[in-house]
């Protein structure tokens, strides 16, 4: 049975091509989904501690923004830390964007994003590979520093991807999974196989978008199955009990696999 599974390290990371088609995919998955949203929908609340619907969708629009001025972004950046000096940079730079969008209704900030998201992608692609190859501080406490390159061609198309899953929780939608799906989950478990240093564990996850992997050194000590939609938010930070079942091996594996997360 392990000999199925393939190795999570060996993964090639996304290229900007690739990044490319499935942030244009991604992107017409979430406008499908917005436009399913009723009047009602709106403030309805979110995974997104504080967020309901309209403002995470305003998000969504700060961030396209963002990704074609690198001088909307800084601005951001430094009213964050100026307005809101009690939250970490991150979460002040979001704020902001929020702020920005405080008086749109959701229909305007679907319209926007319709017209955004094919701009920023095409920005994100071109950016010069000099700029690429900068790391920067995320300003997430316990994440080191990443390349540009990597948070333009992994990040932000999994950060929609997320937030999409988000919005269809929060308005009774249901996820439609595609071959673009896929290849975002496989790099969150790249990313979850480099940074993996306890003992090793091969994880099936389950659903259209699921896949077999060996995560960690070595023969593992455990499989462990999981839905890989539901695996995917408890990665994230958003659910800490996840429904994991252990097929084979050490019980201990059921806890590794719920407390490891990945930057999204």
């Amino acid at each position: 049975m392990i000999d199925s599974f393939a190795h999570a390290m060996r993964v090639q990371r996304t290229d900007r091509d690739q990044a490319v088609a499935i942030s244009e995919a991604e992107g017409h998955a979430a406008l499908a989904l917005l436009g399913k949203f009723r009047d009602g929908d709106w403030r309805r609340p979110t995974d997104c501690v504080g967020w309901d619907v309209r403002t995470l969708v305003s998000h969504l629009v700060a961030q396209c923004e963002d990704n074609i001025s690198l001088r909307m972004m800084m601005r951001r950046h430094i009213v964050g830390r100026r307005r809101y000096p009690e939250k970490i940079a991150l979460d002040g730079h979001t704020a902001v964007q929020i702020d920005d969008h405080a008086t749109e209704t959701g229909p305007a900030l679907v319209e926007n994003f319709a017209s955004l998201w094919p701009r920023a992608t095409r920005a994100r692609r071109w950016t010069p590979g000099p700029m690429r190859r900068v790391a920067v501080d995320t300003g997430m406490p316990g994440v080191p520093k990443l390349p540009i390159g990597y948070l333009l061609d992994v990040i932000y198309p999994r950060d929609l991807w997320m937030h999409r899953v988000d919005l269809a929780r929060a308005t009774g939608q249901t996820v439609t999974l595609g071959e673009h799906d896929r290849q975002i989950i496989e790099q969150v478990i790249r990313d979850l196989a480099l940074a993996w240093s306890a003992a090793p564990v091969a994880l099936e996850l389950t659903g259209v978008a699921g896949g077999s992997w060996l995560v960690g050194s070595g023969d593992p000590v455990a499989v462990v199955r999981a839905d890989a939609v539901a695996y995917m938010r408890a990665l994230s930070g958003r659910d800490d009990d996840v429904a994991l079942e252990l097929v084979s091996g050490a019980e201990d594996a059921i806890a590794l696999v719920r407390n490891a997360r990945v930057v999204f």
